[in-house]
């Protein structure tokens, strides 16, 4: 059986789908194909390429100014620090 994961779009929110692919790597499940809109997109094309959800989050975190396009979204600063927090078992670096 192979399994297919669809991540989707919410800008800043697509930081979400960092810890669902490290709770599925912690869980031994093995994602044979993954696809996703808008920001899914970006998780799951660094997630093909080979990053760990680990080095996903530390890109979005490094470059949030970059890829929402502002300097200030607050809506992303708090993902970032309650995240950051190791609330959502991702450890920042």
């Amino acid at each position: 059986m192979k399994i297919g994961v669809a991540l989707s779009g919410g800008g800043a929110r697509g930081l979400a789908h960092a810890g669902v692919l490290k709770a599925l790597e912690e869980n031994g499940i093995k994602i044979d194909v993954i696809g996703g809109t808008s920001a899914g997109s970006m998780v799951a094309s660094l997630y093909a390429m080979g990053y760990n959800p680990d080095e996903i989050f530390d890109s979005f975190v490094n470059n949030y100014s970059k890829i929402i396009g502002g300097k200030n979204f607050s809506l992303f600063n708090g993902i970032k620090n309650f995240i950051s927090k190791d609330i959502c078992g991702l450890k920042k670096r």
